[in-house]
């Protein structure tokens, strides 16, 4: 057989390019993970840079879109072998059936194993993954993301229940971030982690996002009791909306916890689009900030023009319930150099250019606040 080994070489990063357009995590792994040793026009020869790799290829749905690529750009389509830094891939030792036997000298004492335990290796390896995955989103212009990984309390590790496959790694977060980590957030981190999951030899099947469980002691009732005292005193300002942690909806990786918090974010979109990008806006959905005073709050938006800072609050139709505790709200945030408060209720407001209409309002008087 003729050594085209050259040619493939050279049509190695158009084949990585489909394989990118099909799916892109299988040219995460192989663009960084791979290379052609060998092709004789019947066999081709990768090699993969480490274990981890290896077994991500063959474990996944990588190996599958490799081969529909290489059918498509190869004619006749090649036969694939595998190697791992250069050698065959040597399949797991089988245990011995009478189980690990370790023999010492007569009257030796057998020294202390002072290597870590298992689990507190695999620990290790996963906080590893999660800091140089959340640098990677960064580096890749992804701040959200970024952001929301160095949030996270702790990252744990659950045996697949797809036996065939690798770990199921949760993300431990406070309960208020659960709703930020959405499906769209999670398929932007997910494919990075798993491939830098891979580099250290880890196989690494799904990425999910629960809440840290809360501190407590044997004095916990009396500590709730307090707690819910606190929260329901009028002079007390409104708790971190509880609600952020059941929020479902999502646009552009962040939560909405009702319909019309997303009319106004489109309609402050609309606007921005607007604008010169030397004198736009930036939009912050629901942001948490500690006032003055020492309370947490989370205003709905959050909205930087020319120099200014302004709140909108989208209220509900019953919030006038609530006028004190908003009056006490509004205080705060312009003590803590907000511009200008905005509260709009969206009861009847339907149409798009309803909706435009109160936030251009909002943005002109803002603009003109002194």
């Amino acid at each position: 057989m003729a050594d085209r080994t050259a040619d493939t070489q050279e049509l190695w990063p158009q084949l990585l390019q489909v394989i990118k357009e099909r799916m892109r995590f299988a040219w995460i792994l192989l663009s960084q993970n791979a290379s052609v040793l060998f092709y004789d026009g019947t066999t081709l020869t990768l090699n993969m840079f480490s274990p981890g790799a290896y077994d991500t290829l063959i474990n996944s749905d990588c190996r599958r879109v490799l081969d529909e690529v290489l059918a498509e750009l190869l004619n006749p389509p090649p036969a694939v072998e595998l190697l791992v830094q250069g050698k065959a891939p040597s399949p797991p030792d089988p245990p011995s059936p009478e189980g690990p036997t370790q023999a010492h000298p007569p009257g030796a004492v057998p020294a202390a194993d002072t290597s870590p335990e298992p689990d507190e290796t695999l620990t290790t390896i996963l906080h590893l993954v999660l800091a140089q995955t959340a640098f990677l989103l960064y580096e890749d212009g992804n701040s959200q993301a970024a952001a929301l990984l160095a949030d996270v309390e702790d990252i744990d590790h659950v045996p697949s229940d797809r036996s065939e496959e690798g770990e199921d790694v949760a993300l431990i977060v406070p309960l208020y971030l659960v709703a930020r980590f959405t499906q769209e957030v999670l398929a932007t981190i997910q494919p990075l982690l798993v491939h830098v999951a891979a580099r250290h030899d880890l196989l690494v099947d799904n990425v999910s996002a629960i809440p840290a469980l809360p501190e407590t002691g044997d004095d916990w009732r009396q500590s709730l009791q307090e707690k819910l005292i606190n929260k329901t005193s009028p002079s007390q300002y409104p708790s971190p909306r509880a609600k952020e942690a059941a929020a479902t909806l999502s646009r552009d990786g962040f939560a909405f916890d009702s319909r019309e918090h997303m009319l106004v974010y489109e309609a402050l979109k609309r606007a921005q689009a607007q604008l010169p990008q030397d004198s736009t806006i930036a939009i912050f959905p629901l942001p948490r900030a500690r006032v003055g005073s020492g309370s947490t709050c989370a205003p709905d938006f959050l909205v930087t023009a020319s120099g200014r800072v302004g709140v909108i609050e989208v209220d509900e139709p019953h919030h006038h319930e609530h006028f004190a505790a908003d009056a006490t709200l509004d205080r705060a945030w312009r003590n803590s150099g907000i511009a200008h408060i905005e509260r709009i209720l969206l009861k009847g407001f339907n149409a798009d250019h309803e909706v435009d209409a109160l936030v251009r309002q909002f943005l002109t008087r803002l603009h003109e606040h002194h």
